[in-house]
């Protein structure tokens, strides 16, 4: 059970770039404000996003944390 956890989350990052432990992790590089806000900026005109709570439904990340890691990946691969 451990092992199909641990598989899930290395499946998750490869996907993503990031888990949403990365947000917690002090060592995790951030990324620059200009870059952050583009990528959200990408986001709002997705129709995968759900607006009201800056969640995607593919992903299940919420975007205005996301979009600020700096190897965060859109998994549409739209940045």
């Amino acid at each position: 059970m451990q092992e199909n956890l641990k598989s899930r989350w290395q499946k998750y990052k490869e996907k993503n770039g990031v888990t949403p432990l990365d947000l917690l992790n002090p060592n995790t590089k951030p990324a620059n404000n200009e870059l952050a806000e583009k990528r959200f900026n990408i986001c709002k005109e997705c129709p995968e996003l759900i607006p009201v709570i800056s969640q995607c439904k593919k992903c299940g990340c919420f975007m205005h944390l996301k979009t600020k890691l700096d190897a965060a990946k859109c998994p549409l691969g739209k940045w």
